[in-house]
């Protein structure tokens, strides 16, 4: 591994801590989901595997636990563009179209065992459940403009667009919950998806959208 540039001061250049920064979270990722979360994972393992010493880690980082929420929070992606869905058509040709974003994202295998991991530390790590509220937020956020946009092309019955946000990712993911929950570790299918997501957008559509 070759050594980082460094700066005329004789720090690393930024490119190469951003280097770093991204080698020590795929290293403490990896660490997490193979060492059965925040416990069982090992600073020394993650230094090793990020070609850093254990020193740096803590430097940076302070514990495993701030490590750990500074993974959840990179990992994060922009849930905007990721959902960004033409809303012309019909409403349940949009929201199918949305649908299948949402399970794609969920029941992709890494997000899927990641996704069981924050749920398993979150009520052992002081601050995580809000992060999770946060991003729970910014996930909801293009799909509830989504349907706003239904709303006022002339369709759509709801007075909380938050709240029908919620309720339609829900039908969308809620259907294989034991998969979220760890239950079991068959992957949904491309298939299962589009079969979930056909039902899910009968229901609500017949519930908001009773003129569609």
């Amino acid at each position: 591994m070759s050594s980082p540039a460094i700066a005329p001061a004789g720090r690393p250049t930024r490119d190469a801590s951003e280097q770093l920064l991204q080698r020590i979270l795929e290293a403490a990722r990896v660490e997490f989901l193979n060492k059965g979360g925040i416990e069982g994972a090992s600073m020394e393992g993650i230094a090793a595997a990020a070609g850093c010493s254990k020193l740096t880690l803590y430097r940076r980082f302070g514990s495993k636990e701030e490590l750990f929420m500074t993974l959840v929070k990179k990992r994060s992606p922009d849930y905007a563009t990721q959902f960004h869905v033409d809303t012309s058509g019909t409403p349940d040709q949009v929201l199918y179209r949305l649908g299948l974003i949402i399970a794609e994202f969920f029941f992709k295998p890494d997000n899927l065992k990641f996704i069981r991991l924050v749920v398993a530390e979150m009520s052992r790590v002081d601050g995580l459940a809000d992060i999770m509220r946060t991003e729970g937020d910014r996930f909801r956020e293009p799909v509830r403009r989504c349907l706003e946009a239904l709303k006022a092309a002339g369709m759509g019955r709801f007075d909380d667009s938050k709240l029908a946000a919620i309720q339609f990712i829900n039908l969308c993911v809620l259907g294989h919950y034991f998969m979220l929950a760890g239950y079991s570790e068959q992957e949904v299918t491309a298939e299962q998806q589009q079969v979930l997501v056909k039902s899910a957008v009968q229901l609500f559509v017949s519930a908001h959208f009773p003129t569609a």
